[in-house]
């Protein structure tokens, strides 16, 4: 293993315990937040801070330092604006102007598996998509631009839904009444392997194009939030339908074949057990 200088664009939930992970193994790591008092947390944590706002135009600290890097890694949310799939698209061409003009030569975008329709599938990342949700249009419109005008050779990783310490699912659906039978699918990655996938994959400078990242057991809704609702001491939720909504189930084959990594928490139940 070679020791990179990582940027990561997005020191959240996933990115900051991503940037702890990558710091233990010896990378040198920038991080950027949107909050100025993170600043000193990542300070604490042995990570380079930068105050930098995409809006679209990234706006903050020195940017030509925090792209001065051999891999950047791009973990932001979508906005909470009108028209999110031009603001991201338009988000996607700063980024780009920025990292072509800089040493950076490999970028590591993570999107999300929402892009793809729940049309009771399985999803595989050579699938057409057709996303459902304005979120899904504005990461499928970050993904293009990515790939089609950046310089550096470019990875993204479609994460399924991130759950795990300080995010506990049972809180989500706790005493609610939901819609349908709760039969359908789950498609989960405890924030152990999502980090786990991410830096093996950083570290395989190589590997290009789309992969899912999701465990590959597939609880019911149902079974998952009761479970998780009863773990955290809530109420479960109550599934009054007689049908399961539409569902959709990510394979993740592609990522174990050719990154390699082994996931801790294959079975979301067991995940559950450390949130």
């Amino acid at each position: 293993m070679s020791i990179q200088r990582i940027s990561i664009m997005g020191c959240g939930w996933l990115g900051f315990a991503l940037a702890g992970r990558l710091t233990d193994k010896g990378h040198f790591v920038r991080g950027s937040t949107t909050t100025k008092d993170k600043i000193p947390l990542l300070e604490q944590a042995g990570i380079e801070p930068y105050y930098i706002v995409l809006n679209p135009t990234p706006e903050g600290d020195d940017l030509n330092s925090f792209f001065d890097v051999d891999t950047v890694i791009i973990n932001i949310p979508p906005p909470r604006v009108s028209d999110r799939p031009a603001f991201m698209k338009q988000q996607a061409r700063e980024l780009v102007s920025h990292i072509n003009a800089s040493r950076t030569q490999r970028v590591v975008m993570v999107s999300s598996t929402g892009i793809y329709p729940s049309r009771d599938q399985e999803a595989f990342e050579s699938d057409d998509h057709e996303p459902e949700t304005e979120n899904g249009h504005g990461l499928l419109a970050m993904e293009s631009t990515l790939q089609n005008e950046l310089q550096a050779r470019v990875a993204v990783i479609r994460m399924a839904g991130l759950f795990g310490p300080e995010r506990k699912p049972g809180r989500f659906l706790a005493g609610r009444n939901v819609s349908g039978n709760g039969e359908e699918p789950v498609n989960m990655i405890h924030l152990e392997d999502a980090t786990g996938v991410l830096a093996a994959l950083v570290e395989q400078k190589e590997l290009t194009g789309v992969f899912n990242a999701c465990a590959s057991e597939h609880p019911s809704r149902k079974q998952f939030f009761q479970t998780a609702a009863k773990l955290s001491g809530l109420e479960p939720p109550v599934f009054e339908g007689s049908d399961p909504r539409p569902w959709k189930k990510i394979n993740s084959r592609k990522i174990r074949q050719e990154v390699g990594y082994l996931f801790v928490f294959d079975d979301p139940l067991q995940g559950l057990l450390h949130c």
